[in-house]
C-alpha cells in the first residue's frame, strides 16, 4: 500500500498543475497529529487527502478554499499525504484527491476519489451535517 501512494503521488506529479492553476488559493494543510484530537468528539468531518503536487488535489484545494470562506466553521480538513502517509492508509486514501467522511464518533461513513464539483461537494457535506 504504501508503495502504491508513492508511486501514485509521483504519476500525479508529474501532471501537475498548471501556473493558472497554480495561482489561486487553496486550503492549506493541516497536520493529522493536530487533528487527532478533534476526531470523534461529537462533530462530523471530511478529511481531504491530496498533495499540493497533484494537479486535482490542487483543484481539489481551490475548491475547498472556497468552501472554507463561506463556511469558516466547517470541519473539512486538507492532508498532504508526503507529510502524513500512515494517515491516508488507515483511512484508505489508495487515490488522490480522496474526500473522506466522518460522522460524530469518527466513523467513516462515506468516501470519494477523484475531483467533486463544489455544488456537489456543498450538497455531501450539509447531508453529512458537515456545513
Amino acid at each position: 500500500m504504501e508503495k502504491f501512494l508513492k508511486v501514485f503521488a509521483l504519476l500525479a506529479a508529474a501532471f501537475g498543475p498548471s501556473q493558472a492553476i497554480a495561482n489561486e488559493p487553496m486550503l492549506g494543510a493541516i497536520s493529522f497529529s493536530s487533528l487527532q484530537s478533534k476526531i470523534g468528539k461529537g462533530k462530523p468531518m471530511m478529511l481531504e487527502f491530496g498533495s499540493t503536487n497533484c494537479r486535482s488535489c490542487i483543484i481539489m484545494g481551490q475548491t475547498l478554499y472556497k468552501l472554507k470562506q463561506k463556511y469558516p466553521q466547517s470541519n473539512v480538513y486538507f492532508i498532504d499525504i508526503y507529510k502524513d502517509e500512515q494517515a491516508a492508509m488507515k483511512y484508505g486514501a489508495v487515490m488522490i484527491p480522496a474526500q473522506i467522511y466522518l460522522d460524530k464518533n469518527g466513523k467513516v461513513v462515506d468516501k470519494h476519489f477523484g475531483k467533486i464539483e463544489y455544488s456537489e461537494l456543498e450538497r455531501k457535506l450539509k447531508s453529512f451535517d458537515i456545513l
